[in-house]
């Protein structure tokens, strides 16, 4: 079956000074956390059965990056398997994307409500884009 179209569902709202935050380009924030999350998910029991079904009939990527940057931290997902790696929006199914203020206490060793959850930062944003 072959992709959808991609279509943006909302605007980001940035100020000037977002594409010029440190946290915008996720990838290079993140650069020496990709291998570590990659082992952790290869040894997450929970992950494990979650993702050995026969429900998931094809991979599917998704991505999260910072408003006013093409460079993604991406998730692929397949039956048995799970790779987190960087690259660009274009090579997601969808994207979250969030200022790089918001990002930035998202990741923080210890995150603030409502900052402890992909679902929260998503569901609080209302300037939060959602690319598909």
């Amino acid at each position: 079956m072959p992709r959808p179209k991609r279509q943006k569902t909302s605007d980001t709202a940035m100020s000037e000074s977002s594409s010029n935050h440190p946290w915008a380009d996720l990838p290079s924030q993140l650069s020496g956390a990709i291998e570590k999350a990659n082992k952790a998910a290869q040894n997450d029991g929970q992950l494990s059965a979650f993702i050995h079904t026969d429900a998931i009939t094809a991979p599917a990527t998704f991505g999260i990056k910072g408003a006013g940057s093409d460079n993604a931290i991406l998730t692929t997902v397949s039956n048995g398997k799970i790779s987190i790696r960087t690259g660009t929006t274009t090579d997601a199914e969808f994207t979250l994307s969030a200022l790089p203020e918001q990002w930035q206490e998202f990741f923080k060793q210890t995150p603030v409500m409502p900052y402890q959850s992909y679902w929260l930062v998503c569901v609080l944003n209302l300037s939060a884009t959602i690319v598909c």
